[in-house]
Parts: C-alpha cells; structure tokens; sequence
C-alpha cells in the first residue's frame, strides 16, 4: 500500500466529473470504481510491478481487528473461537487459529472494524479457505477468499 500511495497522486479537476492519475511514468486520465480502485493503464500497473513485492490484486489493511469464527475444524468438530485478523482486503482474509481447518472449508467470521475509539462498524463473512499454514507457535495461519460479506 505504501509503494501505491507512492506512485500514485490523485487530482480533481473541473466539475469533480474528471479525474486524473499522475504516476511515476507519466499521466493517465481514469475513472474510480464504486469500490474506490482505479483502473490503472498498462504503463502505470508496469509502473507498480517493477518495484513491488507485493503480488496481491487487492491492497491489505495490517490492522489486527477483534473477530470471532465460526466453522467446522479438519477433525470434523463445530468451533467457535474470538481471535484477530492479521490482514484483511476487500477481497480475502489472513487470519491464525488454534484449530487446523482443511482447505476448502467454509468458516463464518464477524469482524468488528474499530476506529479507536471504542466503535465501529461490524461485518458478517461468509469465507473458503485457500490455504493452510503450520505456524511455530502452533496455531495454523488460514489465507481465505471472502464470498459473501454484510454489514452488521
């Protein structure tokens, strides 16, 4: 996200209508999405690429927000456990369990989004999990695609 917010200025223009993209190579007229990503031309996602190391479609937020999960475990027990999310994008999210969860399985998560001052908005996820890690401290880390989401 820093790398993003490096190589990219946002400026308005005019009525607010048009928008423009001033990147490391250059400017690009373009629009926002409803989700608040742009779509980026060729020559400024080449732009991106070459120093990043980060490969995901979607940005991440670090923010370690409360969440309780539901699901079913790889030995075929309900839980239900109060952790915190590692990261989160709008489009998956990390997360450690004290449980091993097959890939494939479908867990749901409430996360509270807190601003810091004791509020926030709360979410339902429905996810699948892509991935399961072995972590040292025993608890395994779950990369998961979010396929249905509500605000609470």
């Amino acid at each position: 996200m820093q790398l993003f917010c490096n190589l990219i200025t946002i400026s308005w223009k005019g009525t607010g209508r048009e928008s423009s993209m001033a990147t490391a190579t250059g400017s690009k007229s373009s629009r926002m999405t409803l989700s608040g990503e742009f779509n980026l031309s060729a020559k400024a996602s080449k732009a991106l690429d070459a120093g990043a190391s980060e490969r995901r479609a979607k940005a991440r937020c670090s923010q370690a927000f409360p969440t309780n999960v539901q699901g079913t475990d790889a030995a075929g027990e309900n839980f239900e456990i109060a952790c915190a999310v590692d990261n989160i994008s709008s489009s998956g999210v990390y997360l450690r369990l004290p449980r091993q969860v097959a890939s494939g399985a479908q867990l749901d998560l409430v996360i509270k989004f807190e601003n810091g001052q004791g509020s926030g908005a709360r979410a339902f996820l429905r996810c699948q999990v892509l991935r399961n890690e072995p972590q040292a401290d025993g608890r395994y880390g779950l990369a998961m695609a979010i396929s249905y989401y509500r605000f609470l």
